[in-house]
């Protein structure tokens, strides 16, 4: 595993002093008293989501495009002022026309980035619910059949997903993110992304996926907790 969750020592006293400078201040959101630290390069992250842009369908034409699944990390960071200004890091992705190695990759991915560290790390995923259902269900039937229904791959639509516009609107996400003049989403040293930016074919799994977590993130703020809400979740025996 690459990702350690680290907590506060004092995490529900800060949390209570993040949210009265919040009520004071008239603040919607403030920092969880956790996070998240990448074992080999030292990195830190508010919150870590996954991304799945499935196999395009096959024709007599074109054998279809590979199906995509990334995982980026919300980037916590000294020199980041304002967290709701967090960037965008791009630190693994995989791709496969093969549906069950797509879903086998995911596995490995959330596996190596600190899944089961808390309930809701790697809960659901970013993608098209309603494709590859038949083969999905198959597959979280072996991953629940211990009886943890935690194991199972969910599925959720990004925002804006059933809007005819959609792609547009994940391109101009991304892109508003790797402008030179507002650079918030960094892919390193990742290549399979990058590669299908160049050729830009539209609703390229990869593009749509990434595309649609970016657009989702940007909308949300979702590594962040709402004041209203005052509760924060922590795993059990930390």
């Amino acid at each position: 595993m690459k990702i350690k969750m680290i907590v506060h020592p004092h995490a529900y006293e800060l949390q209570q002093a993040h949210l009265d400078q919040a009520h004071i201040t008239n603040q919607p959101l403030v920092e969880k008293p956790f996070w998240y630290e990448n074992t080999e390069t030292g990195q830190t992250y508010y919150d870590l989501q996954g991304c799945v842009g499935w196999p395009t369908e096959v024709s007599e034409k074109d054998e279809g495009r590979p199906g995509y699944v990334a995982i980026v990390g919300i980037v916590k960071s000294k020199k980041q002022e304002n967290p709701e200004n967090a960037v965008f890091q791009l630190l693994a992705e995989m791709e496969s026309k093969d549906v069950p190695t797509l879903m086998n990759k995911m596995i490995a991915l959330r596996a190596d980035y600190g899944f089961g560290l808390h309930p809701n790390l790697f809960e659901t995923w970013f993608g098209d619910p309603e494709r590859c259902v038949t083969m999905l269900a198959i597959k979280n039937e072996r991953l629940t059949a211990s009886g943890d229904d935690r194991q199972a791959i969910l599925i959720t639509p990004p925002d804006d997903f059933y809007e005819p516009t959609r792609f547009d609107e994940y391109v101009r996400s991304m892109r508003s993110c790797i402008m030179p003049d507002n650079p918030r989403f960094y892919m390193g040293h990742n290549k399979i992304l990058k590669n299908r930016l160049r050729k830009f074919l539209r609703d390229d799994p990869a593009v749509t996926a990434v595309g649609g977590l970016v657009h989702s993130l940007l909308r949300r703020c979702a590594w962040l907790d709402q004041t209203s809400e005052n509760a924060f979740v922590i795993e059990e025996g930390i």
